[in-house]
C-alpha cells in the first residue's frame, strides 16, 4: 500500500535518515521502534508528508506521493502527531469536526456524510460521553482519545500514530492500544505507529521496522524482528524472552 524507496534526510547537515527502503502491506500494523534518536518520528514525518526527504520517494499504490496533491493526501493518510495544542475554547465535536476539512471546501458547512464520519469517530474513539465538553476540561487520555477521533473523522485507509500512548497512565495506554487494534481488524485500517514499548509492540503489532542512528536494521513479521538478541544489542541493555500464559514478553535481566 504505502512504500518509500532509497529515502534519506539530513538536518543541519546532519544525517537524520541514511538511504533506507521499505514497505507497509495494505491491513497490516507496523510498529517502529527504536531508541531515542533512531529517526522513527523523522520517518513517520516524511511518509506524511510533513518533511520532504533529500533523496528517494515515497509511492501509494503506486503513485509517488509528491506528485499528488495536499488534498488528496489527506483523504488518504491521517497522521496523529505526538504532541498536540489545546485549543481552550474548542469542544470535542468541534476538534473532531475539523478532520472533515480534506472531503469539503472551507466555505460548505458539514453535510450528512460529514456528520455521520464525526459520530463513527467519536463513537468508536469511546468520547462520546463528553463530546459536548471544551477540551480545556479533559484529562491527558481524554484528550488523546479525541486527537485520535478527528484523525478518524478523517475516514482514511492509512493511519500514522506517533507514540499515541505516551504520557499515559496503564489504563489509558490499554483502551487505545484495544481502540487501534478495533480499527485495523474491524474497519480494515492500516497502521503504522510508532511505539516505546516493545512488548506492546510485539502485542499489537503485525510487523515492525527497528531503526538505529538513522539505519533501517530490520524489517518484517513483528516476531522476527524483535528478538532479545537484536534488542539487547541495539538498545545496549540485556533482555530475555519470557512465557507468560502463552505470551511472549521481553524482560530485562536482573544483574546481581
Amino acid at each position: 500500500m504505502l512504500k518509500f524507496n532509497d529515502v534519506s534526510l539530513q538536518l543541519g547537515g546532519k544525517p537524520i535518515l541514511k538511504p533506507m527502503s521499505g514497505g507497509f502491506p495494505q491491513g497490516s500494523i507496523t510498529a517502529l521502534i527504536g531508541p531515542n534518536g533512531s529517526g522513527k518520528s523523522t520517518l513517520l514525518s516524511v511518509l506524511s508528508q510533513l518533511r520532504q526527504p533529500d533523496s528517494g520517494e515515497i509511492l501509494l499504490r503506486g503513485d509517488q506521493v509528491s506528485n499528488l496533491s495536499r488534498a488528496k493526501i489527506a483523504r488518504e493518510i491521517a497522521l496523529m502527531p505526538q504532541r498536540n495544542p489545546v485549543p481552550s475554547t474548542l469542544s470535542v465535536a468541534d476538534l473532531v469536526a475539523f478532520g472533515r476539512h480534506p472531503h469539503r471546501p472551507w466555505y460548505r458547512r458539514l453535510d450528512a456524510q460529514d456528520k455521520e464520519a464525526i459520530d463513527w469517530a467519536i463513537s468508536v474513539s469511546g468520547v462520546e460521553h463528553y463530546r459536548d465538553r471544551l477540551l480545556s476540561g479533559l484529562s491527558g487520555g481524554e484528550l488523546q482519545r479525541c486527537w485520535l477521533a478527528m484523525v478518524l473523522a478523517q475516514d482514511t485507509p492509512l493511519l500514522l500514530l506517533d507514540e499515541p500512548t505516551s504520557w499515559l497512565d496503564i489504563h489509558h495506554q490499554q483502551g487505545l492500544l484495544e481502540i487501534v487494534k478495533r480499527l485495523n481488524e474491524e474497519f480494515g485500517k492500516t497502521i503504522i505507529w510508532v511505539l516505546h514499548d516493545l512488548n506492546q509492540a510485539l502485542q499489537y503489532s503485525d510487523r515492525a521496522m527497528m531503526l538505529q542512528n538513522g539505519d533501517l536494521v530490520a524489517s518484517g513479521l513483528v516476531d522476527d524482528v524483535i528478538t532479545a538478541e537484536r534488542v539487547s544489542h541495539i538498545y545496549q541493555t540485556p533482555v530475555r524472552d519470557h512465557d507468560i500464559d502463552g505470551q511472549r514478553i521481553l524482560w530485562t535481566e536482573v544483574r546481581a
